[in-house]
C-alpha cells in the first residue's frame, strides 16, 4: 500500500481519538455540572439511574472507540516504512501500547466510581 495513503489513515485516526477525548471530556465535565448544581431533582431513583447508566455505557464505548483507535495507529504506524528506526518509533518499542491501553482503563474506571458515588 502507498506509504502517503497508510500515513493518512492513521492521521484519521489520530483524529478520531482526539475526538473522543474531547466528547469524553465534554460529556462528563457537564454531568459533574449536573451532579454540582443539581439539586433535589437529582434524589429521583429514575434520574440516578440514568445518570449512571450514561456514565457507565458512554464511558466504555469511549473506552472501546479509543483503544481501537490507538490499536490502529499503532498497526499503521508498524506499516510505514523505517518508522521502527525512528525516534518516535524507538520510543514507542520502550513503552509498549498495552501501558497506555491500561492506563486508559484505569483513569475511565477511576472516573466512573467517583461519578457513580456522587450520584448515589
Amino acid at each position: 500500500m502507498d506509504q502517503q495513503k497508510v500515513f493518512d489513515m492513521v492521521r484519521t485516526r489520530a483524529a478520531d481519538v482526539r475526538t473522543i477525548v474531547m466528547s469524553f471530556t465534554l460529556a462528563h465535565s457537564a454531568l459533574l455540572i449536573v451532579l454540582g448544581l443539581g439539586g433535589a431533582g437529582l434524589a429521583d431513583s429514575g434520574i440516578q439511574l440514568s445518570l449512571a447508566t450514561f456514565t457507565v455505557l458512554g464511558s466504555l464505548w469511549c473506552l472501546a472507540f479509543m483503544d481501537d483507535g490507538m490499536q490502529d495507529m499503532m498497526a499503521g504506524l508498524s506499516d510505514i516504512d523505517g518508522f521502527e528506526t525512528s525516534a518516535m518509533g524507538k520510543r514507542l518499542a520502550k513503552t509498549p501500547i498495552i501501558v497506555f491501553r491500561v492506563a486508559n482503563l484505569v483513569i475511565v474506571a477511576l472516573i466512573v466510581i467517583a461519578e457513580l458515588l456522587a450520584i448515589y
